[in-house]
């Protein structure tokens, strides 16, 4: 994740946020791990959403964990890691899934993808 902040340019009009189902509280330590691991400060937000609404909007929930918990919530499924570039109004530009949340997109691939949207 702290790999990430290389995507943000300066004066760029480019937004950069993560989504977790970890609760607020979650999210703001593993941002505090990740500094004191000597990886730096993320400069972006990492949103919450511990009730999977964004996750289940965007059709990203695994159902092979359905009826599992995950840090003391019950819930169904866990979220498929997603990548979304979103132009500015709104839509959908470039996406990349996995169901194995340790794959993520290369960032020159992301960052290909946001220089598309200067063309």
């Amino acid at each position: 994740m702290a790999g990430l902040r290389s995507l943000l340019k300066a004066k760029e009009n480019v937004a950069l946020y993560a989504v977790s189902i970890d609760a607020r509280d979650k999210s703001k330590e593993l941002k505090e791990k990740i500094a004191a691991e000597g990886k730096g400060a993320l400069n972006f937000p990492i949103l919450s959403d511990p009730g999977h609404r964004v996750i289940a909007a965007y059709g990203l929930v695994d159902r092979r964990y359905d009826g599992q918990s995950y840090q003391g919530i019950n819930f169904e499924g866990i979220p498929v890691a997603a990548t979304y570039v979103i132009d500015k109004d709104g839509r959908v530009a470039w996406a990349r899934f996995d169901e194995d949340y340790k794959q993520r997109p290369a960032n020159e691939a992301i960052r290909a993808a946001l220089e598309a949207l200067k063309k």
